[in-house]
């Protein structure tokens, strides 16, 4: 699969340390992930450029990954019990694998969920005040609490290293002969575990069988990579700081994008509502 990157939405350096990484999971760890093809000289990225577009593009070719997605109405519990396996042997790759120095990618630490440019070209901390005013404090319940959790945390190997952030299943998880697989690390970064594992359930968070598929994503998991007990207390709140962190990247992007405002407002009312929900319910299992 060749891939044409996005010219702005990411630099070259966080590019060339995704490649990296996939090549390493491929190599050191057998994991069923994009594998990158080199060019003739040995680079897995490249720039190319034709008459007529005005500057030229990041270029990478990726082995292609065989499987399916899994509609909503064929979701088991298995299946979130393979994902949880697999995203458990890419947090264990991550946790022991050296990136090679002067390579960067985004961060989805604190910083980068509230403050930080998230993809839109405006950072988090310009798009607060362009929320509706009602959204404002519970949003920032959220976020102080993240910080508090964050901190305590710290950013050892252990809990915090390069993570997919952006695996459900719903997209970019595929299935082959009842294997888990992921594909498109296109917005992957330096991330806590827990905060990749808690999205593996964003898009099951109002079906009556969350607890099912919940206990299964975890039973997979920590088969391969312990998770400690306060980190699985914190999924929800994990969950609720993802939902402020993409209604900040959505209220920043709606001028840029004003065909998809109907569908971007929709949505960030939805996890406003949640957002709202896990604040009046907070202690409380899912």
């Amino acid at each position: 699969m060749l891939r044409i990157h996005q010219p702005g939405y990411q630099s070259s350096e966080a590019i060339e340390l995704e490649l990296a990484w996939l090549a390493a999971m491929c190599r050191d760890a057998d994991l069923p992930v994009p594998e990158p093809v080199a060019t003739s000289d040995g680079a897995l990225l490249t720039q190319a450029s034709i008459p007529g577009i005005p500057e030229g593009r990041n270029c990478s070719l990726l082995r292609w990954v065989r499987g399916r997605e899994i509609g909503k109405e064929q979701v088991r519990p298995y299946h979130y019990w393979a994902q949880g396996r697999m995203m458990a042997r890419l947090h264990h790759h991550a946790e022991h694998w050296q990136a090679p120095p002067g390579l960067a990618k985004r961060k989805y630490d604190w910083d980068g969920l509230f403050r930080e440019d998230g993809g839109a070209g405006i950072p988090a901390s310009e798009a607060w005040p362009l929320l509706p005013v009602e959204y404002v404090a519970p949003f920032e319940a959220v976020a102080s609490r993240v910080k508090l959790v964050m901190d305590a945390w710290g950013k050892g190997r252990e809990v915090y290293g390069l993570i997919h952030a952006d695996l459900g299943l719903d997209a970019n998880v595929l299935f082959w002969h009842g294997e888990a697989r992921a594909i498109d690390f296109d917005d992957s970064g330096f991330g806590y575990y827990a905060y990749d594992l808690a999205l593996a359930l964003e898009n099951c968070q109002e079906d009556e069988a969350l607890p099912r598929y919940r206990d299964a994503l975890l039973g997979g998991y920590t088969q391969i990579h312990p998770l400690p007990k306060d980190q699985i207390e914190q999924m929800d709140l994990l969950l609720s700081a993802f939902r402020v962190f993409w209604s900040l990247w959505a209220t920043a992007v709606m001028e840029l994008y004003p065909r998809y405002r109907e569908e971007l407002l929709e949505r960030r009312t939805r996890y406003f509502k949640l957002v709202e929900h896990y604040l009046a319910n907070q202690g409380q299992p899912a």
